[in-house]
């Protein structure tokens, strides 16, 4: 069994305090979130100054070099409180791998920003209008996938094309772009990876989309018109950029798969304390037959799925045998967790269920749209029977 240090302990608790006290209370802010403007970056000032953006990082950049449990088990803890700040948190911990071979001018502006602004926030961008899953899986061929073209000129990089439905967007400070600088070639090695600040020239952005849930995830579409950045700025060497996705992609999937056992466990302990108390029939619903089971069914689908996501987040860290399937497997198993425990929660609120002033209706918007984090887990559950298959076929271990 798995047993958490004293500093892993200490970092769960300091968070779930935070989220007790700060978040909880103010949901509503981030669930109707209108504009960029009105972005509550006030209530996440103290998850900051505890140290969140920076966890991964290294000791020397200023983090504490966290491995992939404690990641997963702070951010279950951080999206039990809202998904939206679980992503927020996340989305700086999704580049910790590349902050150290940017670009020392790009590397202080993180670096500095993560410790000192509030308002520095980076963001991916890599899907486009017509480039979702031609990204993931990939279908490998010129034509498909990013099509964000970039051309070098001189000593400078030429960005044109539009990105669609990127996370952050309307409130980024540094993009780190999937462009195509070989369109003769697939998305495979015909991409690179470039760090471009929003306020370069040339870059703007579209409102912000409305959504199911996540609702204080801000998500807007980035049009980037003869953007001109310093050749240094690539980030891969030219044609590595999707590899370097891929591998951001990965730690992206567990991190994602313990925002779903945060909104399921959320919903659980919602509904325990309702059935504890709702009394029908002459007695607490919990137990009638059909409550209990439910509320068993619930409780042993959170613990099968923590239980393998810890097992998954410490093979990531520490097991040279990882394979990214396994990422993909707890993303679907979580994603799937956190559906069918949030919607058997709003059954057993009955009609106050699907009532906006009770917390299970946000709840449940919140876990269909877990479905769809780096992909869909429709994508991902064909690309793990694909990878079983040819390991099968090839008599790999």
């Amino acid at each position: 069994m798995l047993e958490l240090t004293p500093q892993q302990q200490e970092l769960i608790r300091a968070t779930r305090d935070y989220v007790e006290r700060v978040i909880r209370p103010a949901v509503g802010k981030f669930d109707n979130l209108q504009s960029e403007i009105t972005f509550p970056y006030e209530l996440l000032r103290e998850g900051s100054a505890l140290g969140l953006k920076s966890i991964p990082l290294p000791v020397e950049l200023g983090g504490i070099d966290a491995d992939m449990v404690t990641q997963a088990l702070v951010v279950c803890e951080l999206a039990a409180g809202d998904v939206s700040v679980g992503y927020f948190f996340r989305h700086y911990w999704r580049f910790a791998r590349l902050i150290p071979r940017l670009p020392d001018s790009i590397r202080q502006m993180v670096v500095d920003g993560i410790a000192h602004d509030e308002k520095f926030v980076p963001a991916s961008a890599s899907t486009e209008t017509d480039a979702g899953s031609d990204n993931s899986v990939p279908f490998d061929a010129p034509g498909a996938g990013a099509m964000l073209r970039a051309v070098k000129d001189g000593d400078q990089w030429v960005l044109n094309g539009e990105k669609y439905m990127i996370t952050n967007g309307g409130i980024a400070t540094l993009y780190f772009v999937l462009a195509r600088t070989d369109p003769s070639r697939g998305v495979v090695d015909g991409c690179t990876m470039f760090a471009v600040p929003t306020s370069t020239p040339g870059i703007s952005t579209g409102p912000l989309w409305r959504k199911l849930g996540q609702r204080g995830s801000p998500q807007a579409d980035i049009t980037f018109k003869d953007v001109r950045i310093p050749e240094e700025y690539a980030i891969t060497k030219v044609g590595e950029g999707y590899a370097a996705s891929e591998r951001g992609l990965i730690a992206a999937n567990i991190t994602n798969a313990g925002m779903c056992l945060g909104v399921a466990r959320e919903a659980y302990e919602i509904a325990l304390q309702w059935c504890t108390e709702r009394v029908q029939g002459g007695q607490e619903i919990y137990k009638h037959q059909l409550v209990a089971h439910d509320l068993g069914r619930m409780k042993t689908l959170i613990e099968a799925t923590r239980s393998h996501l810890i097992s998954v987040a410490w093979r990531y860290s520490y097991d040279p045998a990882f394979h990214e399937s396994e990422s993909w497997q707890i993303r679907v198993m979580a994603a799937d967790t956190a559906i069918e425990v949030t919607q058997k929660a709003l059954f057993l609120f009955g009609g106050r269920g699907i009532m906006e002033n009770f917390p299970i209706e946000k709840l449940v918007r919140d876990a269909l749209t877990l479905t769809h984090g780096n992909g869909t887990s429709a994508l991902m559950t064909m690309k793990i029977g694909l990878y079983e298959g040819n390991k099968f076929r090839d008599g790999i271990e």
